[in-house]
């Protein structure tokens, strides 16, 4: 530690047993346990919002399939109503796949969030490992090849190009928006 960093001192403890790497590393733990908790929280409840649009597309493919081999009548209001309604149900689900295959993806970013967070630890646990520019650039190419999405390569290589974290974003945003307008499912995600 300099002489600055020395001088700085936590009420109840000694310098000696104060560290801005141990603290770091605290937050760190911290920040990579809530993200954890919550990824953990939500993937019942998403389970569960899989299943039964699942079902509920199933049901509304059957509803359309029978209607299909009813045999019109005088009065077929009725039945253009249940295939105009079947085929509510049918966009509906479309949608909420399509906000499921978004929280997949925030879920994917956040995995390697949590494993970046992870290794940063590793490597700022040890002296020996920090002061290592080897280790550093070993830990951003594993970072870096950890990404499935390409959005979230570009931000990478921009941050680490030494851009800020809201020029990054902008890029990550004006890519991102480009790629939707270009194929309307995004990065490649599979859900069902």
């Amino acid at each position: 530690m300099d002489s600055a960093s020395s001088s700085i001192s936590v009420p109840g403890e000694s310098d000696a047993d104060w560290c801005q790497v141990k603290e770091t590393l605290t937050m760190l733990y911290l920040s990579s346990a809530q993200i954890e908790s919550s990824m953990h929280e939500d993937t019942g409840v998403f389970q569960q919002l899989s299943d039964a649009m699942v079902s509920i597309a199933a049901a509304s493919l059957s509803i359309e399939a029978n209607l299909s081999q009813i045999v019109p009548t005088g009065n077929n209001t009725l039945l253009e109503e249940l295939r105009s309604s079947a085929a509510e149900i049918n966009q509906q689900v479309n949608l909420s796949i399509t906000a499921c295959q978004f929280h997949d993806r925030n879920t994917q970013r956040l995995e390697h969030v949590t494993s970046a967070l992870s290794k940063v630890c590793h490597i700022l646990s040890s002296p020996e490992k920090y002061h290592s520019q080897d280790n550093w650039q070993l830990l951003q190419s594993q970072i870096k090849d950890s990404y499935t999405m390409g959005t979230e390569r570009l931000m990478f290589e921009h941050i680490m190009m030494g851009a800020s974290v809201e020029e990054a974003l902008e890029i990550y945003h004006h890519n991102f928006n480009q790629k939707e307008q270009q194929d309307d499912t995004g990065d490649d995600i599979e859900l069902f």
